[in-house]
């Protein structure tokens, strides 16, 4: 059984096949802002972690390719062990371009003048760079032998005329990449080069890429689409110049357009997960007697939970990965109890103190089902549901004769649930409780708690991490 989502494959020939979050008529609206827009300009794609930034991303890119567009895909993040970020950036661009200059002489010479000018740019960059982005902690002098020497020599001559010569070459690169986009008959074809996953980098590769490129994003005929969340690219702007330095503002000078990407359907992709990690094969084998809904309600507490939290994406993925560890632990002729497992799983996530207290059994169980209201915090009769569902089964659980905290409190809700003075909903609320409870009892049976979180607990020992 699949325990990890792949990333989403984007046929050429079907870009939309399989577009779970039904972004289709987002992407085509950009495709043809994107292809309306003057150039030069900086247009990002601003979302938090784990949104589908990525996937979004990809099906641009593939629409505009589709059509006839001139395109170059390049992944920061991947990049990110590059000691300077310009030169990851300009040998991405060299690989790109190979496919549109053809056999063109003009433009095959003026690419190879850009790149002699880019190599001036970058040697007088990089032994900064590598100091930056090793904090310091590297000398660059040592490290590389040949860039210090230039550097010794650049530093005994002139420094006015250092500085002119680096102009001269920024100019000369522009000016060289200005005739690659130059069409046949006049005018200027537009680039459009994407940059993907800038705030996954590391804080001072994130911000030396944005400004060792800014050189190029004034050019005539490029376009360049940015994939970030602002959010976090502002933390490792600030983690490089100063917590109080205005990070935002410093984003702005780079960005022109900024679009904010429509937040997600937890419905729809929570489906889409159910599917792809087998879910839907696993309760196939589950259909008799009360555990033939627990695939119903596992997918109905996950998106209830979900929605209430507004979880990432890529957040959703990983909690579907330990859903799955914990239903291999289960025989299918067991009952799942999964409004319960599902609750304990993101409680010990967001909330690891009240967890480990009633893992211990030696807490006060009532703060458990304190935060009920906080996990699910959605309305509707499902949410009201699945909120009765699980107190009932921690009390359920809990309910022994050395437990005095729960025959306690099942007191004090059956008496309230009898008195004129609660207020209906509440009242409703607790009948329902005590109710669920009985059922859960009944036959002097009980929540096994402890074989629950023996199989939480299992999860200790896998990592999660991205």
């Amino acid at each position: 059984m699949k325990l990890k989502s792949k990333g989403l494959e984007i046929p050429s020939d079907d870009i939309f096949q399989n577009d779970k979050l039904r972004r289709k008529g987002s992407v085509e609206n950009l495709t043809l802002l994107l292809n309306n827009i003057s150039s030069p300009l900086v247009f990002s794609v601003n979302a938090p972690w784990g949104a589908g930034k990525t996937t979004y991303l990809r099906m641009l890119h593939s629409s505009l390719e589709s059509e006839g567009r001139k395109t170059i895909y390049f992944s920061a993040w991947e990049t990110d062990f590059a000691s300077d970020p310009l030169l990851a950036f300009l040998g991405e661009i060299n690989i790109g371009l190979k496919g549109f200059l053809g056999s063109s002489p003009t433009k095959n010479k003026a690419w190879e003048t850009a790149k002699k000018a880019g190599a001036h740019i970058l040697r007088r960059g990089l032994p900064v760079g590598v100091k930056i982005a090793t904090a310091g902690l590297i000398d660059a002098d040592k490290l590389i032998e040949d860039e210090s020497a230039k550097l010794a020599e650049a530093l005994s001559k002139d420094v006015i005329d250092a500085y002119s010569k680096n102009k001269e070459a920024i100019a000369e690169f522009k000016s060289s990449v200005g005739q690659v986009l130059e069409k046949d008959g006049g005018g200027t074809e537009k680039l459009y080069i994407f940059v993907d996953e800038l705030d996954r980098c590391r804080p001072t590769y994130a911000i030396e890429l944005l400004e060792r490129v800014k050189h190029l994003l004034d050019i005539e005929g490029l376009v360049f689409v940015l994939a970030l969340d602002k959010n976090q690219l502002s933390h490792s702007v600030r983690a490089v110049y100063g917590s109080e330095f205005d990070a935002l503002g410093y984003l702005k000078r780079f960005i022109d357009v900024e679009f904010n990407l429509p937040p997600a359907n937890f419905d729809l992709f929570i489906d889409h997960l159910y599917k792809h990690f087998e879910f839907d094969r696993y309760f196939a084998a589950r259909n008799f007697g009360d555990i033939a809904f627990d695939g119903r309600d596992l997918v109905s507490s996950i998106k209830i939970i979900a929605d209430s939290q507004k979880m990432p994406l890529r957040s959703i993925e990983q909690f579907f990965a330990k859903v799955k560890l914990v239903l291999l632990s289960v025989t299918t002729k067991n009952y799942l109890y999964p409004e319960l497992v599902v609750f304990l799983l993101f409680v010990k996530d967001g909330y690891s103190d009240i967890y480990a207290e009633f893992s211990r059994q030696n807490g006060d169980v009532e703060r458990l089902v304190g935060i009920i209201d906080k996990v699910m915090v959605s309305e509707g009769r499902d949410a009201d549901t699945l909120r009765q569902h699980i107190e009932a089964s921690i009390i359920a659980g809990s309910l022994s004769a050395e437990n005095k905290w729960a025959q306690d409190y099942l007191k004090k809700i059956t008496s309230l649930s009898q008195v004129a003075t609660t207020p209906e909903l509440a009242r409703q609320h607790y009948n329902r409780v005590v109710e669920l409870t009985g059922y859960f009892t009944r036959g002097g049976n009980r929540v096994p708690l402890d074989v629950i979180l023996n199989r939480i607990e299992m999860l200790n020992g896998f990592n999660f991490e991205e």
